[in-house]
């Protein structure tokens, strides 16, 4: 099920799934979006986070599998969270993310945090396997036009005022770097 980020919170608030895949370019939204999902499951019991990050040199995929058949010795439920950076979890990874889903805890809760994925991606086993089971949410760039109305929507939001002249000036020194943007 495609959820877009602006959306999360409310979609969090009404059901949390059992998997998220978050993926995308932006690194603060994704960020965000991935701590939405911390948060929520946090709050729902998940009390241990492990995280496997498919990114480093010496990683085998089992590590997956081991951490779907490792039951939690102090906690009900875990926070499953594995990073693909490339978007692209080869041949081997799209095998192991899902016989995970077919073996997993059903309490627990899978985030996959993602480089983009392209279009071929997304007809993908894996790919498929994730949306069905639960919620992917892409996020996209905030473009040069729309970076006035996402910066005075971040003022807003943190109860403050910006005039016209001040909002440009931000715009200009921003360059669309969200991060610094979130920094100024």
């Amino acid at each position: 099920m495609r959820v877009y980020p602006e959306k999360l919170a409310a979609a969090l608030d009404k059901e949390l799934l059992s998997v998220y895949l978050v993926s995308g370019d932006e690194p603060l939204l994704v960020q965000e979006c991935c701590d939405l999902v911390r948060t929520r499951a946090r709050a729902a019991g998940c009390t241990e986070r492990e995280v496997i990050d498919a990114g480093v040199s010496n990683f085998k995929w089992d590590e997956i599998l081991h951490s779907a058949s490792n039951m939690s010795l102090f906690a009900e439920r875990k926070l499953v969270e594995i990073r693909i950076p490339s978007g692209k979890p080869g041949r081997e990874g799209s095998a192991a993310l899902c016989e995970y889903l077919e073996v997993a805890n059903p309490d627990d809760i899978l985030l996959v945090v993602s480089g983009k994925i392209d279009k071929q991606s997304t007809r993908s086993k894996w790919y498929k396997a994730l949306d069905s089971a639960g919620a992917t949410i892409a996020v996209w760039p905030v473009g040069a036009k729309e970076l006035p109305r996402w910066l005075q929507g971040r003022v807003r939001g943190a109860g403050l005022e910006i005039d016209r002249d001040a909002l440009q000036m931000l715009c200009d020194r921003v360059e669309g770097n969200l991060l610094a943007a979130v920094q100024e």
